[in-house]
């Protein structure tokens, strides 16, 4: 490793056995977007133990900021961009943007993990989901954007399909750490929410304050020729 760009700089923390043995597993996991809580025990505690040097070393070398974060009692890392926008969909700068619906969704999941708030492990199954989609506080905003319309309830074929949609953002939620999937195939979808789901809350914070219109504006830009 060694390189000019470590001229001046301390980066002997990168010889240590534990670093050097998962160095690769680690970059690129950071760089992939994965947020890291103790779930990626090994990777976890290697960040946490060399924490300001990671920070130094992912600024000066990536030009992107490794920050710390704590939720609900537990910590996490991620990378972020050091000047980084707003969360809402208008904001095109975003790394990474998420697609509508994983949006939506994604707020589905921050709010189950709230009402487990207490409960050491957030295990969802689909059946908790269609609950809270028909029971919620937010149930005509969830309605509107799974199913086009308001009703008191939806066929077979209509809720297969918000499953798929589901069970395809797990996928992509499992990839950047937000959540541990558990069952997907043949099974009934299950899986834990972690901490790191709070990061939705953050980027989306001026869009929760009135998630009613949020959800408005999506349904109209859906319906837009």
């Amino acid at each position: 490793m060694e390189d000019q760009n470590f001229k001046g700089l301390d980066y002997s923390f990168l010889m240590e056995k534990e670093v050097e043995k998962i160095f690769a597993n680690l970059n690129i996991t950071l760089l992939q977007g994965r947020h890291i809580d103790q779930s990626d025990y090994t990777i976890f505690s290697v960040i946490q133990k060399f924490e300001q040097e990671w920070k130094l070393f992912y600024e000066k070398l990536y030009k992107i900021n490794l920050v710390a974060d704590v939720f609900d009692g537990s910590a996490y890392y991620y990378l972020d961009f050091f000047e980084n926008g707003k969360g809402g969909l208008s904001d095109q700068s975003r790394y990474r943007e998420l697609s509508e619906t994983q949006t939506i969704i994604g707020l589905i999941l921050l709010d189950l993990y709230y009402t487990r708030y207490f409960e050491e492990r957030k295990m969802i199954s689909w059946s908790e989901i269609k609950d809270q989609i028909m029971e919620s506080d937010h149930q005509e905003a969830y309605k509107r954007i799974l199913f086009g319309d308001i009703r008191g309830d939806y066929d077979e074929k209509e809720w297969s399909s918000a499953e798929n949609k589901f069970r395809s953002a797990i996928v992509s939620f499992d990839k950047l750490g937000w959540v541990s999937k558990h069952s997907l195939q043949q099974d009934e979808l299950l899986f834990e929410i972690h901490p790191a789901i709070h990061r939705l809350a953050k980027l989306y914070s001026a869009e929760l304050e009135d998630f009613d219109a949020f959800s408005e504006m999506i349904k109209s830009r859906r319906e837009q020729p």
